[in-house]
């Protein structure tokens, strides 16, 4: 069968997107391996997740996430983002202010338009989780995961789990260029003893003047990506809860694809909502040939990529 595709992304976070709107084009029991063929970025289209675009009986329409190994998540910041330029910009929602349905709850997005195209979108991320119930961590489920100091290879790191739809682990270190993003991201995803579920790791270095720079290793990616939206997100509520700063002043963070802004909505000293802000671009559509009785064998990882990536992280 012949499906039609939007590539978009945010912030270099990229994403393929199946309009479902008038009828389910991919069947619900083939939706996972349709994205693990897809994403494969050697013998796919290649992808940090896949997003089907549907009706919603709640909202204005129903965002349905797909990661490239076929796992399905809560939520993704920039693959939101990026499905709220496709409905308006095609005409599924006539709206710069609208509801989206998704496994994380109803989201509220803001569309900034230029030339009557959607050019920015903020989204209202909820209320961030801190609990550890919340997140989705061992323990006490009344108790936090702040600053906890975790062993990896005999090297102990300091971590603060935040929710923001998805669990994430932040670690402030001296200098991101000089962390080995993917073994020691690896790792920490999956220490099952303190994240059940696995988690994304990020690492923050802090610039000052409420600027950070981000590198993240994402579960369901099993890698480093550009960028990672609502680990960004959960980043900045991190860097409010240790190093106190003003949650009335936007931050921003320079993820390796670009940069992102959070701003936070305060009552009485607490963080009640998280806002997540940055651009949005549809890079190309086509159609793709796909065989669901045919069997299918994710590419090996290459030398050439190993090469890159190990100077990357020089």
């Amino acid at each position: 069968m012949k499906v039609h595709f939007i590539k978009m992304h945010g912030s270099s976070n990229d994403f393929v997107m199946v309009d479902e709107w008038k009828n389910v084009i991919i069947p619900e029991d083939k939706k996972a391996d349709f994205s693990v063929r897809v994403s494969e970025r050697h013998t796919g289209i290649g992808s940090d997740g896949v997003i089907f675009v549907q009706k919603s009986e709640k909202a204005d329409a129903k965002f349905i996430f797909y990661n490239p190994d076929g796992t399905i998540a809560e939520m993704c910041g920039n693959g939101i983002r990026c499905f709220a330029k496709y409905i308006y910009d095609t005409g599924h929602v006539a709206k710069t202010n609208l509801n989206v349905e998704t496994l994380a709850g109803i989201k509220n997005l803001k569309l900034t338009l230029f030339n009557d195209k959607v050019e920015q979108v903020r989204v209202d991320m909820g209320s961030p989780q801190l609990m550890r119930g919340e997140i989705g961590i061992t323990g006490d489920a009344l108790d936090t995961f702040i600053d906890q100091k975790v062993d990896v290879d005999g090297i102990a790191y300091s971590i603060t789990a935040v929710g923001t739809g998805n669990p994430h682990a932040v670690l402030f270190v001296d200098d991101v260029n000089r962390v080995d993003v993917v073994g020691i991201g690896q790792k920490i995803r999956n220490m099952h003893e303190i994240f059940p579920k696995g988690v994304n790791v990020h690492f923050v270095q802090d610039l000052g003047r409420n600027e950070f720079r981000i590198r993240s290793y994402e579960r369901g990616v099993e890698n480093e990506t550009l960028a990672c939206g609502t680990g960004v997100c959960a980043s900045a509520v991190a860097a409010v809860i240790r190093k106190k700063l003003d949650p009335r002043k936007m931050l921003r963070f320079f993820t390796l694809g670009g940069e992102l802004n959070v701003e936070f909505e305060v009552e009485e000293g607490k963080i009640t909502k998280v806002f997540l802000i940055g651009p949005v671009v549809e890079a190309f559509r086509g159609d793709i040939e796909y065989d669901p009785s045919e069997k299918f064998q994710k590419a090996a990882y290459s030398f050439i990529e190993r090469i890159i990536h190990t100077k990357f992280n020089a």
